[in-house]
């Protein structure tokens, strides 16, 4: 028997690994924060975030922000009853195109459009 990848598996493995994604993230952000008392090593982390990599990481981590809040969305109007067989059109309007157009606004800011 072979199992097909249907939208609400394929929903379930990404809001899975974006939570667990944000979980690390957050407690390295929060270890990184306690570490900044003495002022030049805030300005070395004033450096790294001119970084090309490290904007490249920011994007990741807002795409996996909007990612994650827009299945969370989705999840919860099917909890409030909203029929499962429209859960590929509902993650499709969410992720997609909500998500696509929250990702191109936020990027903006990060390459530096909003100075």
């Amino acid at each position: 028997m072979r199992y097909r990848w249907q939208t609400g598996y394929v929903a379930w493995l990404i809001h899975r690994g974006s939570g667990v994604f944000l979980t690390l993230y957050i407690f390295a952000h929060l270890y990184i924060l306690t570490h900044l008392k003495n002022p030049e090593k805030y300005a070395e982390l004033l450096l790294l975030l001119k970084n090309p990599l490290v904007k490249l990481g920011e994007i990741f981590l807002l795409a996996m922000v909007i990612v994650h809040a827009c299945n969370g969305i989705r999840l919860t109007m099917l909890d409030l009853g909203a029929p499962t067989r429209t859960q590929k059109t509902i993650f499709i309007v969410l992720v997609v195109l909500g998500g696509g157009t929250l990702f191109l606004l936020g990027v903006w800011p990060i390459m530096g459009g909003a100075n």
